[in-house]
């Protein structure tokens, strides 16, 4: 177990929203903060590409069959 120093409003922070999830723990409560934000980041990240296929008008099944060409070039060149 690591300790870790964070301010003093972000401790009553933390707290009250340990309190109204009603979480174990504030170790809990950060992991699911965790899980929140990695989610988030990845549905940017989907966001993002999602508008670069459109930018570039190609579809996703178009997008798997040019990368699939791809990663089979580059097993034939590492592999052969």
């Amino acid at each position: 177990m690591k300790t870790i120093g964070i301010p003093e409003d972000l401790h009553k922070e933390l707290t009250n929203l340990k309190l109204e999830s009603g979480d174990k723990n504030t170790a809990e409560l950060i992991r699911k903060l965790v899980i929140i934000y990695k989610e988030k980041k990845f549905l940017e990240n989907s966001h993002k590409f999602n508008n670069l296929l459109k930018q570039r008008n190609i579809s996703f099944k178009e997008f798997l069959k040019e990368s699939r060409k791809e990663r089979e070039k580059i097993s034939d060149e590492w592999f052969a």
